[in-house]
């Protein structure tokens, strides 16, 4: 009789702690993003290929219409960091099921590193707590995250992967090894909360290191790399392909080596966001830049102040504000990665 008894306590006692998980959370798709965990380090242009054609056959026809593009479409430059329009392109989270949204998450872990798919996972989860009472508002939320497939996936041709939501607008560009992340849109509001006593902190490095940075300059440096007193503005967000902005603030050729240290680990916030093998080949070029790059910032030099700052050279644009909607500046972030060489991989034509 014991036998019998201890299965059905333990399904009881699951069942249970399942039950207060989905709890925790405001939809099914941020209890399956939140409680999933793909399988990491697998970034072979052949195990991308096998991920996307995995989560592309568990769609049906009207869903797979919605997320397959040809590769130069229009829809392709659409990306933005705004809450998603009951018309945007591509496939929502929420139209999904749990097969679905675990296939997708199965296709990004292999497009990003570990630390590029939690931050994504992460602002997403943020993006719930902007929901009134957990109730579904329009735009917002784990459930109005959407992806596009551009092209065909191929081990050999270019093709491209596409997340839309507010504060992310990710643009994942692939042929064969190489990959780009340009241009990319990652933000968060709040900039830390808990469910189910975690905490969650989507930017991490993004403001730390860059106060580890700006607090090692001299008074010499802080004259050059101070701007304005007031923070300003994204630049180079989404509708802004091919602009370049004047290249203001401190030249990176002043650094000693302990600030070139700092300056690599900021930009790595968000360029090891890409699988470590093309992370580590973006980060050997843009160490050969540094003498070339310059580094600005706008706002009092104090650890949680309102700030903005930009870091620029010959083929980067990283730019970081805090922004006044919603009230405390300090739980809304922007930032914007690019490479002004390698806009979508270079597989557009009409560039700007």
């Amino acid at each position: 009789m014991l036998r019998l008894i201890l299965p059905l306590l333990l399904l009881v006692a699951t069942t249970n702690v399942l039950g207060q998980q989905r709890s925790n959370f405001v939809s099914d798709a941020s209890h399956i993003i939140a409680m999933y965990q793909p399988t990491f380090g697998q970034n072979t242009p052949k195990n991308q290929v096998n991920a996307a054609e995995t989560f592309l056959q568990t769609l049906d026809a009207k869903q797979s219409e919605r997320v397959r593009h040809a590769l130069r479409s229009p829809e392709r430059r659409l990306w933005t960091n705004l809450p998603a329009p009951a018309d945007a392109g591509g496939l929502r989270m929420g139209d999904m099921n749990e097969k679905q949204i675990k296939a997708l998450c199965g296709l990004m872990a292999t497009l990003l590193s570990k630390q590029g798919y939690m931050k994504l996972r992460n602002i997403m989860l943020a993006d719930d707590q902007l929901l009134r009472g957990g109730k579904p508002r329009s735009g917002f939320g784990t459930e109005n995250f959407s992806v596009v497939l551009f092209g065909t996936p191929s081990t050999i041709q270019p093709w491209g992967f596409q997340l839309d939501g507010h504060h992310v607008g990710v643009n994942v560009s692939m042929q064969g090894e190489a990959m780009t992340l340009s241009p990319s849109f990652i933000g968060t509001q709040p900039q830390s909360f808990t469910i189910a006593g975690k905490q969650y902190r989507p930017l991490t490095g993004e403001i730390d290191d860059a106060y580890k940075l700006v607090s090692s300059l001299n008074r010499e440096q802080i004259l050059q790399a101070v701007l304005r007193k007031k923070r300003g503005f994204i630049r180079v967000g989404p509708g802004n392909d091919g602009n370049i902005p004047d290249a203001k603030g401190v030249p990176c050729s002043s650094f000693s080596p302990q600030q070139r240290a700092v300056l690599i680990g900021l930009i790595g916030q968000w360029v090891n966001d890409l699988p470590e093998n093309q992370a580590k080949e973006r980060m050997e070029q843009l160490v050969k830049e540094i003498d070339q790059m310059r580094f600005s910032w706008n706002g009092p030099l104090e650890p949680n102040s309102d700030v903005s700052y930009y870091i620029q050279g010959p083929s980067l644009i990283i730019e970081y504000a805090c922004q006044d909607l919603g009230g405390d500046p300090l739980e809304h972030l922007h930032s914007i990665y690019r490479n002004p060489t390698n806009e979508y991989g270079g597989q557009l034509t009409d560039a700007r």
